[in-house]
């Protein structure tokens, strides 16, 4: 039980507060998982709505960060979306390699979008 608590506290500080030994004292493995789960969302959901109230008041520091990551994201697409032109025009070249261009577009597109989706987390 003292590991799983101190497993919580480390992955999960807020939690850590919540929980003690008495709650999950008696519980199976599944249950314990259970049980931290539930208070995992339960934490996670009034830590949301505490920075949704915040974000209400103009010049909130949670206002500015949705500000700046809109942009961060606005400005990943942009580069994204110039990056698959450029892809789209030097992959004319490859044809004079020998390689099929159909089959080298999608391999670089695919990669250059997991670069956008790991931007974008």
């Amino acid at each position: 039980i003292d590991k799983v608590l101190e497993k919580v506290g480390q992955f999960f500080p807020p939690v850590a507060n919540v929980i003690d030994a008495s709650d999950i004292s008696g519980m199976d493995e599944d249950g314990v998982a259970a049980f931290v789960s539930v208070a995992v969302e339960e934490v996670f959901k009034s830590k949301v709505e505490e920075i949704e109230k915040k974000a209400e008041k103009p010049g909130s520091l949670a206002r500015s960060a949705s500000y700046i990551t809109l942009v961060s994201m606005d400005n990943a697409w942009s580069d994204h979306l110039q990056n698959m032109e450029d892809l789209k025009e030097g992959v004319v070249f490859l044809k004079y390699m020998g390689r099929d261009i159909v089959a080298e577009y999608q391999n670089e597109a695919f990669k250059m979008f997991q670069g956008l989706q790991d931007k974008m987390s």
